[in-house]
C-alpha cells in the first residue's frame, strides 16, 4: 500500500490519541474493563507500526539522496577526466613552439587550448584527427570552431613554409 507520510502521520497519530483517551477511559472509570485494555494495547501497537512504516520511508528517502549525491560526484569526476588531455609525446617537440595563430581561425586562446593539449608546433596540428582537435574543445566546455576540419590542411601548408598557398587555400575555403 502506498500511503504519503501526512497520512501515515495521520493515522498514527489518531491510533495514538484514541490508545490514550482509552487508558484514561479505563484510569477514571469505576470498573476495570478488560476489552478497553485490549483496545488500548492494540491502538498503540498499530500507533508504533506507522511510526515504525514512517521511518522506513525517511530511511529510504535518505538512502535515495545519497545515491543521487554519488550519481552527480560521478559525472563531475567523469567531466573533470574529459577535460584532461593526454599530451602528445610520440613526436619530439620542436626547438620553440610555433604561432599557431597563423592558422586562420587559431587566436591566443585557442593556440593556449592547443598548447595545453601538447601540440604547439605546427607538424603536430597536421598530424592531429579531426575527432580529437574537436575532444580538446570540448573538454575544455569551449564550442567548435567554425572551419576547424582545415586546421590540419593549413597546418601542412606552414609545416612545408607554403604560406602563398596556405594564404590561396583560406581564401578558397
Amino acid at each position: 500500500m502506498k500511503l504519503s507520510q501526512e497520512a501515515k502521520s495521520l493515522i498514527a497519530m489518531m491510533a495514538l490519541v484514541l490508545a490514550i483517551v482509552l487508558a484514561l477511559n479505563m484510569a477514571v472509570g469505576a470498573e476495570a474493563n478488560r476489552d478497553m485494555f485490549s483496545w488500548t494495547v492494540g491502538l498503540l501497537a498499530v500507533a508504533i507500526l506507522f511510526w515504525i512504516w514512517m521511518r522506513r520511508d525517511a530511511l529510504a528517502a535518505q538512502d535515495a539522496d545519497a545515491v543521487e549525491a554519488a550519481d552527480g560526484a560521478a559525472r563531475e569526476a567523469e567531466a573533470l577526466a574529459r577535460r584532461t588531455i593526454v599530451r602528445h609525446d610520440s613526436e619530439p617537440a620542436p626547438a620553440g613552439p610555433d604561432d599557431l595563430t597563423k592558422i586562420n581561425g587559431v587566436g591566443a586562446v585557442f593556440q593556449s587550448l592547443l598548447n595545453d593539449a601538447g601540440i604547439s608546433s605546427f607538424a603536430q596540428l597536421a598530424a592531429t584527427p579531426l575527432d580529437e582537435l574537436e575532444r580538446i574543445f570540448e573538454a575544455a566546455d569551449r564550442n567548435r570552431p567554425p572551419r576547424l576540419e582545415t586546421w590540419p590542411v593549413q597546418a601542412e601548408f606552414a609545416v612545408n613554409g607554403d604560406w602563398a598557398g596556405l594564404r590561396d587555400y583560406v581564401n578558397s575555403a
